[in-house]
């Protein structure tokens, strides 16, 4: 049995190599597709804000955002910021694209702070760069906040004094405040573990997602057989049907080995992605394949032709790709839960567990939750087309 199945297996890899929709989906595309969204969302290491400061009131609280938050922000690397001495020069370096954005603190803007009115700090943004101008307005945002809550105080102070404060003590209440006041506070937006870095969690993210399209192409081959009558043919041999499905499963599975080991390996020495201890990656991706193979087998088995269970599979890996997070990180609470309903979902977790350890072991909880997966959709997958073509 085993000797026929590795000849059907053989037959299908070399027929599976040469047709250039299985190179695209197992190698070319989910390797492409990592590396453009890699260059379209920046880490906080490689994003720089090119800034411009106009500070047309000179007074303390005005300082407070130049030399505190921008200041601190230079200090961390994340702006590149320039001084313009008046709005219209910071307005044309924005619109020529010399930077992509300014904050301007107009006259009189320490003023308004101190006597509980608040202050504006209006933000010019170039409309071509719009994570450039988010950033620009968040930051300015969070300083406002400040603001508003020296506002609060100063107000406050005035109210429970009744009017028997000077003007001048309101303005030491406000300067108190504004030296309390933290200028800016910078995090690491990846967690130092239990989490992969932008770049290699799109990596394995695009990998498991196209695995299953990968493994179609082998499952699929046995109704294509059946499509061209040359399973009659292998059934007329002295092999059962078991070991026909054997030889596609065993096609299927060394073509999702094969692809996912590629990927890995090419992610981690092309885009500098890391993907963890080898044998807990190794571990994972058996496992991953598994699951794969198992959900697309029950999938196609509905099927009556191959085109049918193409579409029947695609929309079924799309829908577990976008549940388990391929695309983007799901962080806690419902949507966290919604993605262990999903092999890709619990794959990315295996790895985030992976990177926080100092053992290939972390991968287990997700392994066996892989292999269930496989196991679960392929019993009845396997009864159904052995039923189907008794």
């Amino acid at each position: 049995m085993l000797r026929a199945a590795t000849v059907i297996l053989r037959k299908d890899l070399r027929l599976r190599l040469r047709d250039r929709s299985v190179l695209l989906f197992a190698f070319v595309i989910p390797l492409a597709l990592t590396f453009v969204f890699s260059q379209l969302f920046p880490t906080q290491e490689d994003f720089e804000l090119t800034a411009g400061v106009v500070d047309l009131d000179g007074d303390d609280v005005a300082a407070g955002f130049t030399q505190g938050v921008v200041a601190a922000l230079v200090d961390d690397g994340l702006v590149d910021a320039t001084t313009f001495e008046d709005e219209a020069g910071a307005r044309a370096a924005v619109e020529d694209g010399d930077i992509a954005a300014a904050w301007i603190l107009p006259a009189g803007f320490s003023a308004d702070v101190s006597a509980g009115d608040g202050g504006e700090i209006r933000v010019l943004v170039n409309p071509d760069r719009a994570l450039s101008a988010e950033v620009a307005r968040g930051i300015a945002d969070g300083y406002r906040a400040e603001l508003d809550r020296i506002s609060l105080v100063v107000a406050t102070s005035a109210t429970a004094a009744q009017g028997a404060l000077s003007g001048s003590q309101l303005e030491e209440i406000a300067e108190l405040a504004v030296a309390q006041a933290p200028a800016v506070s910078t995090t690491e937006l990846i967690a130092p573990d239990q989490q992969l870095d932008p770049t290699s969690y799109l990596a394995a993210g695009m990998a498991v997602f196209f695995l299953f399209f990968t493994v179609t192409f082998g499952i699929t081959g046995f109704l294509e057989e059946r499509q061209q009558g040359t399973l009659q043919r292998l059934l007329a041999a002295p092999i059962g049907i078991g070991t026909v499905h054997l030889g596609k499963a065993m096609g299927a599975f060394v073509l999702g080995i094969v692809s996912m080991t590629v990927l890995a390996i090419a992610s981690a020495t092309m885009l500098d992605a890391s993907w963890g201890d080898p044998v807990g990656v190794a571990v994972l991706i058996v496992a991953g394949v598994i699951s794969a193979l198992g959900v697309m087998a029950f999938v196609g088995s509905f099927a009556r032709t191959a085109e049918q269970a193409g579409n029947l599979q695609s929309i079924v890996a799309l829908v577990f790709g976008l549940a388990g997070g391929v695309f983007f990180p799901i962080g806690a609470g419902t949507l966290g839960q919604l993605a262990l309903v999903s092999p890709h979902g619990w794959f990315l977790r295996g790895l985030g567990d992976l990177v926080g350890s100092d053992s290939w072991t972390a991968v287990l909880p997700a392994t066996a939750a892989l292999v269930a997966f496989g196991v679960v959709f392929a019993v009845p997958g396997a009864l159904r087309m052995r039923r189907e073509t008794a």
